[in-house]
């Protein structure tokens, strides 16, 4: 069985970012394209939270009078809040990745 080493987040980072082996505009497609991934997740996972809340919001974000009774998520709270924590976890993500790319 082949066993690979996960390099630790910053080093990562930095092999990506790198442009001793690649040219400046390799270095930028690369980025582009992981931000791009990162943020689709991000998209999707707002999509579905939006999704849980929509019957009870108007198109302008005004809550309807419903929603004064409380929300349930049909879901699940669970699941619910799995979905904040990723769609934080992605855009922690992106926000960490931009700012080590600006500091290479």
């Amino acid at each position: 069985m082949r066993h690979t080493f996960q390099l630790p987040e910053d080093a990562r980072l930095k092999a990506v970012l790198s442009t001793t082996d690649r040219s400046a505009e390799s270095a930028l497609k690369n980025f582009r394209y992981i931000v791009a991934a990162v943020n689709d997740d991000a998209l999707k996972a707002w999509a579905d939270l939006w999704n849980q809340l929509r019957e009870g919001v108007t198109p302008g974000g005004m809550m309807l009078p419903e929603m004064s009774q409380g929300f349930t998520p049909s879901c699940g709270w669970a699941e619910f809040l799995e979905k904040f924590w990723l769609l934080k976890h992605y855009l922690d993500y992106i926000h960490r990745f931009c700012d080590a790319s600006t500091a290479t």
